[in-house]
């Protein structure tokens, strides 16, 4: 075989380094080898649009790099540095895909913000075994390619050889790359505003139909590619916001469900709730709920990365010991989703504590630094009822930037975080003895949730004594991923059946099983067994989001084989209930605890938002003529819920993505282009409202001002 020039293996190098830097783009927009993302459809314009943004972005960094770089060695060094960046940004922007399961963009980089002690190892670690659990090895075959070819080439020859290229011939490649890049630039925006005109999937649309290189260039040098909805929904003046939320505004006396053309109203009536609904005597006041609950302390306790799934498995649910007494006794949501956007637990929060969608590509509490939100929320209206609000949790208080957003945002009264607790007494570096019989002690970076619940029922009964009715809200830090400080470690003999099939954090996530029935427990009780349920309170649960496990594990512990759809439908189920306890006591098995005064179970789809509205109808907060945009929790309303990461939507018919309606399960069932529209708009809506930090007291005042 006939050597090549120096020349020639110069050539092909160059030709490699373009071939398989644009070709490695598809391990963030193939599903088929990155089952972790939520892809939009891949079209021939798409794909051609994408390449040609890659191929532009590179040519450029190699012909800027060449303008220095004479000698065909130093070039080939250069490449090969410009390829390991890439490939190394490839492979992280994987591992985002893999726990965020989005592609990656500047905003959402504000999750970063928060403090990572507990976090950081565990992640690191995942994401080194990923290299090689998960093949991500393989973005790096770019580098290790042009390297060997590099090592194999002789590189005397390549260091005397030069490669002229005249200045007419540099300018002229330059403006026409730069041509090719401002068109697809140009054809991305239009098929993004005819797609899925959302802020929340531009990232991973771009990184289709744009290149990833393109993009993630743009948003460096701060082209945020987002959409000005106000302008683009062609809302050209207060009367059009007004219209425009009025259409979905459920604070009203009457309005028409979209999906059965039903009238409902602000007001539930007890003949229009679930059938599975009981109530005792001492709440009902009439023919309606509306208030049932009003003057009773609220408790609303939000529990960290509980999936629905753990209650119902056959591995799991029967270790639920308490829960599932605690269940018969409660209103109980078995069809329940989480509302998250990149925010995760604090979007949670922000949409069961304001009735809104995050915008799903940014983490609302770090936006409050720089747009000084003004929001509606069940602290500012149960404070306006003469309550007391204190936020508790085991975590920094700086961590999501809390120790200014419960203050400023929702009105909390005090925040009492991590430093407090230390300061109070509580050392983190011996842990916490949660059972003093066996000398049982839980060690983790942040306060024990055992400690938390102790803790909530001796703050809670002085705050009470001291102010006669407080909200609490209390938030558990664990399990978190990646699973770990579980005081009962990990254990392989407690799922033997699958224990050795499944990746080691998913067995972390399910031996968590176990933990969290005995803090949920202990919420009630104290470790001697005493009561310790609050007076004249109720205890509102929910969870923020799913575990987000490997989707081959969930196969494994559900028992049956899932799409990608159906998984991701199970990992944004999680559950919340209501319980409303009396002053007398039920035994269930082993478990003895109050009698639940309200209970049943809402098999309709509900989410975060329509808890907002229950909570605010059933204590009949002062709300006013304030919109909120939910269903009532108890009634037979149908509605949808939204998952604004990702833009999965769940109704009672069918689970499918924003991104591709054809993606559904059950699988062919088709979606309504009317239910899509209906649901585009107002996500689109939703996003105008926090655009803005003032919007939100801008669109009521319009809203006031046309409809009185």
């Amino acid at each position: 075989m006939k050597k090549r020039t120096p020349v020639e293996i110069y050539m092909i190098f160059i030709g490699l380094f373009f071939l398989l830097n644009i070709i490695n783009t598809y391990f963030l927009t193939i599903q088929g080898i990155n089952r972790y993302i939520a892809p939009f459809p891949h079209t021939f314009l798409g794909e051609l649009n994408a390449i040609l943004g890659n191929f532009s972005v590179l040519f450029l960094i190699m012909i800027l790099g060449f303008l220095f770089v004479k000698k065909m060695k130093g070039r080939m060094i250069f490449l090969l540095i410009i390829t390991f960046f890439l490939n190394f940004c490839i492979f992280w922007f994987g591992v985002f895909n893999l726990f965020f399961g989005t592609a990656f963009s500047i905003p959402a980089a504000t999750i970063f913000k928060n403090p990572s002690d507990g976090f950081a190892m565990g992640t690191f670690l995942n994401a080194i075994l990923e290299l090689i659990t998960y093949g991500r090895i393989l973005v790096f075959v770019p580098f290790i390619a042009l390297l060997v070819i590099y090592l194999r080439s002789d590189r005397n020859k390549l260091n005397t050889t030069t490669f002229k290229v005249t200045v007419k011939k540099y300018i002229a490649s330059i403006l026409l790359v730069s041509l090719t890049l401002f068109t697809a630039v140009f054809a991305y925006y239009e098929q993004y505003k005819q797609v899925l005109p959302l802020n929340s999937v531009k990232s991973t649309f771009a990184v289709q139909n744009l290149g990833v290189y393109p993009y993630y260039i743009g948003e460096v040098i701060g082209q945020p590619f987002d959409l000005d909805l106000v302008s683009f929904l062609n809302l050209k003046d207060d009367d059009d916001l007004a219209e425009a939320y009025q259409y979905y505004n459920k604070n009203v006396p009457s309005y028409t469900n979209y999906f059965n053309g039903n009238t409902y109203s602000n007001r539930l009536m007890i003949e229009d709730a679930i059938s599975t609904l009981s109530i005792d005597d001492s709440l009902r006041n009439g023919d309606d709920l509306h208030g049932i609950l009003e003057g009773k302390n609220l408790v609303l306790i939000h529990l960290e990365s509980l999936n629905t799934f753990l209650l119902e498995s056959e591995y799991t649910k029967d270790r639920f010991t308490f829960l599932n007494a605690l269940l018969q006794e409660s209103v109980y949501f078995s069809n329940f989703y989480n509302n998250v956007g990149m925010g995760v637990s604090s979007d949670g929060e922000l949409s069961i504590l304001t009735g809104l969608y995050p915008m799903g590509d940014r983490t609302l509490y770090w936006e409050h630094d720089k747009l000084n939100y003004e929001l509606d929320s069940i602290v500012s209206y149960l404070k306006d009822d003469g309550y007391y609000a204190e936020a508790i949790h085991g975590d920094k208080e700086k961590f999501y930037n809390r120790d200014l957003v419960y203050p400023e945002i929702y009105g909390f009264d005090n925040f009492y975080s991590l430093e407090d607790f230390i300061q109070d007494g509580y050392n983190v570096e011996d842990g916490y003895l949660y059972d003093t019989e066996n000398n049982l002690v839980h060690h983790s970076p942040w306060i024990s949730d055992y400690h938390l619940a102790d803790y909530l029922y001796e703050k809670g009964s002085s705050l009470i004594n001291q102010y006669g009715q407080v909200m609490l809200f209390p938030i558990t830090m664990m399990p978190h991923t990646p699973y770990e400080f579980d005081p009962n470690g990990i254990r392989y003999d407690v799922y033997p059946e699958i224990s050795r099939k499944i990746s080691h954090v998913t067995l972390s996530y399910i031996n968590y099983v176990d933990y969290i029935d005995d803090v949920i427990e202990r919420f009630f009780k104290s470790e001697t067994g005493e009561d310790h349920t609050l007076d004249n309170s109720v205890y509102v649960f929910y969870s923020d989001h799913g575990s987000g496990i490997k989707n081959g594990d969930l196969d494994l512990i559900l028992g049956r084989t899932m799409s990608v759809v159906e998984t991701r439908k199970e990992l944004q189920r999680v559950p919340a209930w209501i319980y409303v306890p009396g002053d007398t006591y039920v035994t269930h098995g082993d478990v003895t605890l109050r009698k639940g005064l309200l209970t049943g179970n809402q098999r309709l789809v509900r989410s975060q938002v329509d808890m907002y509205r229950t909570i605010i109808e059933l204590f009949n907060l002062p709300v006013g003529n304030d919109p909120y945009y939910g269903v009532h929790g108890l009634s037979t309303e149908k509605t949808f819920a939204l998952d604004n990461r990702l833009m999965d939507v769940a109704t009672d018919d069918v689970f499918y993505s924003m991104r591709n309606p054809e993606k559904t399960y059950p699988v062919h069932h088709r979606v309504d282009p009317g239910l899509y529209d209906y649901i585009l708009r107002f996500k689109q809506l939703s996003d105008i409202i926090l655009s803005h930090g003032d919007m939100q007291a801008h669109i009521k005042e319009a809203m006031a001002r046309v409809y009185g």
